[in-house]
């Protein structure tokens, strides 16, 4: 059995097993911290359940001797909190996804600018949900740092006459890897946060 309730600060839709009832988790979209409620869905759950929850992160604020090996019973976090205008109803999972990888996606389309994408969804779809905003916000930090970089060994380039000019494989070498690692973290429910970043946006 499994207990389905929304976070009380960004209003993600979450469920754990009902093994949670009475414990305090904390929500993986905004790290807010809550009791969750006594289950209001009954049933026994099946395979598909089971692999559609992926739990919530349960944490037994009350123990004093609380270490990891009390997570027994916990798994990884589930988000995918549908909202009003998301384009072909997509959730904020997906959006907070796509604007990770856009950073790659404008590398092979528009190159340098890759910080237009999350740009455009932090703009635009950032209001409607903290997570998307949160996620966004971190990707179009990433990808201006990375823009800044670029400029930053063109002009050393220029300056040791293009002796210089492996240095410029860095940037896309950079906007490869975490263009992976980024999405596939938080496709899975988790935020991520890049190494080596200018958060210029607050």
């Amino acid at each position: 059995m499994f207990i389905r309730f929304s976070c009380e600060q960004c209003n993600n839709e979450l469920e754990v097993p009902a093994t949670g009832e009475g414990k305090k988790a904390k929500c993986p979209a905004c790290s807010h911290i809550m009791q969750i409620p006594e289950k209001t869905h009954g049933g026994n759950a099946s395979k598909s359940d089971s692999r559609r929850s992926q739990g919530l992160e349960i944490e037994n604020h009350d123990s004093p001797n609380h270490s990891d090996s009390n997570h027994s019973d916990s798994e990884k976090p589930r988000i995918g909190k549908s909202l009003p205008g998301m384009p072909g109803g997509m959730d904020d999972r997906t959006l907070a996804t796509l604007a990770h990888a856009s950073g790659v996606i404008g590398m092979f389309s528009v190159g340098f600018l890759g910080f237009l994408g999350p740009a455009l969804i932090y703009g635009v779809f950032g209001e409607k949900s903290p997570f998307v905003r949160a996620q966004a916000k971190e990707a179009l930090n990433f990808q201006i740092s990375l823009f800044l970089l670029s400029l930053i060994m063109l002009v050393a380039v220029f300056f040791t006459c293009g002796f210089g000019a492996p240095v410029l494989l860095v940037v896309p070498s950079m906007q490869l890897i975490f263009g992976i690692i980024a999405p596939l973290q938080v496709w899975s429910g988790q935020s991520y946060q890049y190494p080596m970043t200018l958060r210029l946006i607050k």
